[in-house]
């Protein structure tokens, strides 16, 4: 080799080796950024083995909500018209698979029905009953006393809870709409059901967009905090949109289609080094 070729040759190692060097750098995701309920602040509150206990919020029905009814009654033949279900079937199979399953939190048995868009209840034989900003336990006490005055069922009790969260997941996610059963879910019970969130998602900048009186509002959480659990949007609500956005790293296509990336970058380093011997021949 010429003393000229040596010296392009000694010039370039460096030049690839930095190249190779800085797709490294760039592709590594830190254990911080991808690691689940983290104590960040070395709190002793949050230390392992320590109870946390999440806050609760009273839950107002909404439009398109699913509740269980459990009617009992000594008198069953009077209580039979209303167990006819109002729960569409998309949903009633969901549920129905994830009970065959043991999925779920709290499943309460019973019949299935869904708030019409306009916030009633519709149940066989009754009036449609406006229900949308009351609570369950609201609801409880308002069917049961429906029903004595307007059917003349003296001997009757009724049992309300949520069937099931209805949530939807877009991003770095599992995208859809999906339903947990039971009566309560929290976040990380949404991100498994989805399928966990992808290597490139932002855990620290997860969004939920949460509907209210009058609107929508975006809430942002961090879910590599362990403080996650003790704040309010720990548990997810019905009608719940998740977002997971990506990391930076997703716009200079790295994470976890790196490999595939530096296969690429090696074939057109290879080339452009095969065409300078070439032309230096």
């Amino acid at each position: 080799m010429s003393e000229k070729n040596k010296k392009k040759t000694s010039v370039l190692k460096p030049f690839l080796a930095l190249v190779v060097v800085l797709i490294l750098a760039s592709s590594c995701i830190p254990n911080e950024k991808v690691v689940y309920l983290q104590n960040k602040d070395d709190l002793a509150e949050l230390g392992l083995d320590t109870l946390i206990t999440p806050p609760r919020e009273e839950y107002y029905l909404q439009p398109r909500d699913i509740i269980s009814i459990t009617f009992f009654s000594n008198v069953e033949k009077a209580i039979e018209p209303f167990r006819q279900t109002t729960a569409d079937i998309e949903v009633q199979q969901s549920l129905n698979n994830q009970q065959r399953q043991g999925a779920g939190n709290g499943i309460t048995p019973g019949q299935n029905f869904i708030i019409d868009n306009s916030g009633n209840l519709n149940i066989n034989t009754l009036e449609p009953i406006p229900v949308s900003g009351i609570s369950t336990a609201q609801l409880k006490v308002l069917l049961e006393e429906k029903i004595r005055k307007d059917k003349d069922i003296k001997d009757i009790s009724i049992n309300v809870s949520l069937a099931g969260i209805r949530f939807t997941t877009i991003g770095e996610i599992g995208t859809g709409e999906r339903v947990i059963s039971g009566s309560e879910a929290n976040i990380l019970q949404a991100i498994a059901a989805s399928g966990d969130l992808s290597i490139q998602a932002d855990r620290e900048r997860i969004m939920i967009i949460r509907k209210y009186e009058g609107g929508y509002r975006l809430h942002e959480v961090d879910v590599t905090k362990r403080n996650l659990i003790k704040s309010e949007f720990f548990f997810i609500k019905p009608g719940d949109i998740i977002y997971a956005p990506p990391l930076k790293l997703r716009e200079i296509g790295a994470g976890d289609n790196f490999l595939s990336q530096l296969s690429a970058v090696i074939a057109i380093l290879s080339g452009g080094i095969f065409l300078i011997s070439l032309i230096n021949r």
